[in-house]
């Protein structure tokens, strides 16, 4: 069977689907990959159409011999996998299956754009799916998948998930027949269009490294309220969600990079919680990159996970950069984040450990959640005090809040009347886009690390809060940080065009 898998993710790392496609290949079925990084990118508008006609032909082109078509998406790439569904079933009758995040919370919504839905992990639903559309078998009773069947919806139950990591191959970096939309037109994703496309990556722009994304486990080991991981683990009734690769597998995928991919200057761990792993396993995992790999490579933490002996042995391996969720300095919304033990205390305690190696390591970014319901101001203005506090230097990293679908603080914003349309307030909503406001203006101020602590609580005391953050002049405020934000944005993209 020819399978073509499509991403409208703003990048082409897409683990997921180059592990689908290398675990389909190792069982002889033919795959091809098509990203298609969503024009739109962070700047979502509403309404308006992602891709020009001649980019949704030539995919329509690639797809005509395909057998299966997969679409991988999230909640904000909806809209984008609509238009390129629709465009591809107004060309053809291949069947075409809804996989990732939003498919699995959002299903039956799915279905009336997709032909079959796959809830869960995919791996082995794709191949499941391959193997029976060869044999010429039924789908209407493949584990994971959903579907309509005789004017009915069929709800098929999900497989057990797969302990073993290692089962799944190593993802396909091979160019085979892999393409992308690179500058208004689809192209093959070749070498050299590899190696520019990944130079351009988030973390990469920051390290002034080319990065190769990869990721060791699945699963988190916290219940955050607006992580999608909390429904996902329901789904699978909350047990042995969290798993690793082994450092075996993970060693053979490195070493593979590095013979292949020679212009990777460092590696991104993209693991939810890295090092959430035991001691042990930290261990021997950093006495083996150390020997076998030896790039620079980053990860992301919690606070309830750094500990003094992990961080020495991991910056002891190349640990150049790392990447912290704090999402808010207030008790309050700590509880709404269902994070209170990752308190104030705990997380100083958590920043302090890793600037005792700010000599060896670039400035930490650290994460914080803006927009949230049930914040108040002065929920915010105790966010700015912890920032305050923060240990020099390190980089502040502000999103605007996605209420994404599936999430349990999703679900009460909505039940209390919170979220209005949620094709805008949700769907079509991205990290960027925050409120116009004097204590928005202040996160902003504070991205670089280098605002004086003595002038940022200055700027949160009473009198100036008086003058600053009152009906009329918050919204003026918030003037000036859209106007700041918007020189850097274009800044970033001039910066990137060169």
């Amino acid at each position: 069977m020819k399978v073509s898998l499509i991403s409208p993710y703003p990048d082409i790392t897409c683990f997921g689907l180059r592990t689908m496609s290398a675990h389909l290949k190792d069982h002889g079925h033919q795959t091809q990959l098509i990203f298609l990084p969503d024009p739109q990118g962070d700047d979502l508008v509403m309404g308006k159409r992602h891709f020009n006609e001649s980019v949704l032909a030539q995919t329509a082109a690639l797809c005509a011999d395909s057998d299966l078509i997969g679409l991988t998406l999230m909640t904000n790439h909806f809209e984008a996998a609509v238009e390129i569904s629709a465009y591809l079933k107004s060309k053809s009758d291949r069947p075409i299956v809804w996989g990732g995040v939003h498919p699995t919370v959002r299903p039956e919504e799915c279905l009336q754009h997709a032909d079959l839905v796959c809830v869960g992990e995919g791996e082995d639903v794709i191949l499941d799916l391959a193997n029976r559309m060869d044999r010429g078998e039924d789908l209407s009773d493949v584990p994971n998948i959903w579907l309509r069947k005789d004017g009915q919806v069929i709800r098929n139950d999900v497989r057990p998930l797969e302990m073993n990591l290692d089962v799944y191959p190593i993802p396909d970096y091979s160019g085979e027949d892999h393409h992308v939309m690179y500058k208004g037109t689809v192209k093959p994703l070749d070498y050299d269009l590899t190696q520019i496309l990944l130079a351009r990556g988030t973390v990469a722009d920051h390290l002034h490294h080319v990065g190769y994304q990869t990721m060791t486990g699945r699963g988190c080991p916290h219940q955050c309220t607006y992580c999608i991981n909390d429904a996902i683990k329901c789904m699978y009734g909350k047990r042995g969600y969290l798993r690793w690769r082994s450092n075996d597998h993970v060693m053979s995928e490195l070493l593979w990079v590095k013979k292949h991919m020679p212009y990777v200057g460092y590696v991104w761990i993209s693991d939810d919680a890295f090092i959430a792993r035991s001691q042990d396993s930290i261990d021997e995992f950093c006495g083996r990159y150390k020997e076998n790999i030896d790039l620079p490579f980053s990860c992301l933490v919690s606070p309830l996970t750094v500990t003094e002996k992990k961080m020495e042995r991991l910056v002891d391996a190349g640990l150049i950069y790392i990447q912290m969720g704090v999402e808010s300095g207030s008790p309050h919304m700590q509880e709404v984040y269902n994070r209170p033990h990752m308190n104030n205390e705990r997380t100083l305690k958590a920043m302090h450990i890793i600037n005792e190696h700010k000599d060896r390591m670039q400035p930490p970014g650290y994460d914080f959640l803006l927009d949230a319901p049930y914040e108040t101001d002065e929920d915010r203005i105790e966010s700015l005090r912890l920032i305050a506090q923060i240990p020099k230097p390190f980089r502040l990293q502000p999103f605007a809040l996605v209420l994404y679908p599936g999430t349990e603080l999703h679900d009460r914003a909505k039940a209390d009347g919170l979220i209005g349309d949620e094709r805008r307030d949700v769907y079509n909503k991205s990290w960027t886009m925050k409120k116009l406001s004097y204590l928005n203006l202040l996160f902003v101020l504070s991205r670089g690390g280098r605002l004086p602590p003595a002038v940022l609580r200055f700027l949160i005391s009473r009198p100036v809060l008086v003058v600053m953050n009152n009906r009329v002049t918050k919204y003026l405020s918030g003037y000036a940080y859209l106007m700041l934000w918007t020189i850097y944005r274009f800044c970033k993209r001039a910066m990137g065009k060169k």
